[in-house]
């Protein structure tokens, strides 16, 4: 059964649809929550505690389209905006395949996050003060990894990372030329993991199906 919904999953997502036109949309779900659509393939429900025992932003519910699309979604919400949202997710996407890039990491760092021209795509607006902090979510990596929409043309990719022997976080920068409909694999990893650690993001090949 699980495996029967990760292919129906596979018929909606990145390459078997062109996604490019999506761009960050909220909808508002019961408790005083958003749910955001980004350009990073994956929708986030986050809503404001403003008891004094939190007063914070929650994370309730990560997803990626191709799994909000056939299957329950990850977080609250009405029927009424489920339907508008995969109704949002369908309308704007196009046959052909999505212009996104992949980034995996390697041993001795921990999960990655990144920026395409100064944009982190997985950025959405607060529900609330962006000083009460935001707490709960997990990596992308246990979802459907790190990824996201990109324009065609000369891409700047900065990269950051922690080296887990040392707790420091270290950064690397690769300029991409994007073309329009070819997703990209990226790579990085740790080049020197003394006390000073160093990082490189490289371009990876991308798996070809068995």
């Amino acid at each position: 059964m699980y495996d029967r919904r990760v292919t129906a999953a596979d018929d909606e997502g990145p390459d078997a649809w062109c996604y490019d036109a999506v761009e960050p949309r909220s909808w508002a779900y019961p408790g005083g929550g958003e749910l955001t659509a980004l350009r990073s393939l994956e929708l986030v429900w986050l809503r404001f505690d403003s008891g004094p025992a939190m007063f914070a932003n929650v994370v309730d519910g990560e997803q990626a389209f191709e799994d909000f699309l056939i299957g329950p979604p990850a977080g609250p919400a009405t029927d009424a905006v489920v339907a508008e949202v995969r109704a949002y997710l369908r309308g704007a996407r196009t046959p052909g395949r999505s212009t996104w890039l992949a980034l995996d990491h390697g041993p001795g760092l921990g999960a990655a996050g990144w920026t395409l021209d100064g944009v982190n795509p997985a950025w959405c607006a607060l529900p609330g003060p962006a000083s009460a902090g935001v707490y709960g979510g997990a990596p992308a990596d246990t979802r459907r990894g790190v990824r996201a929409l990109a324009r065609p043309g000369r891409v700047e990719v900065r990269v950051r990372a922690i080296a887990l022997a040392t707790h420091v976080m270290v950064d690397a920068a690769l300029t991409l030329d994007v073309v329009a409909h070819q997703p990209r694999r990226l790579r990085v990893e740790l080049v020197d993991g003394g006390s000073a650690p160093t990082i490189a993001v490289r371009e990876a090949p991308i798996p070809r199906p068995a």
